[in-house]
């Protein structure tokens, strides 16, 4: 039987564990688990058709190139390969979690790979030990609510917010995945593709590009932003009932906007741009609460 063929990441994007394998024991190899095998140990995907596909989690010293990708086999050939690797065939370790959290922590883990590959992905945020342990942080799923937030109800926020939601937004969390994305950023700011179908590989791409603290960073600045700035303006336009004078704004924009984007990002926002953020959170205060409202308590149980 020919030697397992290695594939791309995306293959596996949005995909659930699924099916399972026979084994010569009379035990089963099922997806969603993690096999002994001849050449370390594989965490079984799917099984679909007359093929097994995995994730190389444990390799032979002199395979270390396999560590962390995706492969294609032969069912029949994947089956003989962990019946010999492990004791009597029997599977000891599994991941002991929900499908869709582990096709949530797939995808993410898929879209770190995209980009970093192999055992470079691995090392990001302990990817290594996730996998090889079998354990779910439960982090990626508050950053999708995060994420999320951003696009929830039609892209309302961005029909009342612009500036915010092309300033924080797309150039902060999506403009700087974009090309690694191949135009999947853009389809998702123009509600192009549904939420969950996107959301959960792009966390996996930012962090394969800049890994989790650049992303905690990002999000916590977004957070301060939300609750140190434009909730602020918000609460104070409606309960006095008036507008922001320009003074108001510029001084608001140019002593926390512009620097607390700058901390965040390593870059300058426009002083002209900051401002508009500040007159979009006062435009339309109740009906842009809620939303930053949303987004910064799910920044905020990151610190949990």
């Amino acid at each position: 039987m020919p030697p397992p063929v290695e594939i791309q990441p995306s293959v596996l994007f949005g995909i659930s564990p699924s099916g399972n394998i026979p084994l010569k024991s009379m035990g089963v190899a099922n997806a969603g688990t993690i096999c002994p095998s001849i050449d370390g140990s594989r965490f079984l995907n799917i099984v679909m058709g007359f093929d097994a596909y995995f994730i190389q989690t444990k390799t032979l010293p002199s395979e270390s190139w396999k560590l962390g990708r995706v492969f294609k086999q032969n069912r029949m050939t994947f089956a003989e390969d962990i019946s010999e690797g492990g004791v009597a065939g029997m599977l000891n370790v599994s991941l002991a979690a929900t499908k869709s959290v582990l096709s949530d922590f797939l995808d993410i883990y898929m879209g770190c790979m995209a980009v970093a590959g192999g055992p470079t992905a691995m090392a990001i945020t302990g990817m290594n030990a996730l996998v090889q342990g079998g354990k779910i942080k439960q982090n990626y799923s508050l950053y999708c609510e995060a994420l999320e937030a951003f696009v929830a109800d039609n892209q309302e926020l961005r029909r009342l917010m612009p500036y915010f939601h092309e300033n924080i937004y797309v150039q902060l969390i999506l403009g700087r995945i974009e090309a690694e994305l191949q135009g999947k950023a853009r389809e998702l700011v123009n509600g192009m593709i549904p939420v969950n179908k996107a959301v959960k590989p792009i966390i996996g791409v930012f962090l394969g590009k800049v890994g989790e603290d650049a992303m905690k960073r990002t999000l916590r600045g977004t957070r301060d932003i939300i609750k140190d700035v434009l909730l602020k303006v918000i609460d104070h336009v409606i309960a006095k009932k008036e507008e922001l004078s320009e003074t108001q704004v510029n001084l608001l924009a140019e002593k926390h906007i512009v620097p607390m984007y700058k901390a965040m990002s390593h870059i300058e926002i426009p002083i002209s741009r900051a401002e508009e953020i500040v007159r979009e959170a006062a435009r339309n205060p109740a009906a842009i609460r809620p939303r930053l409202v949303k987004i910064a308590r799910a920044i905020d149980a990151l610190q949990g």
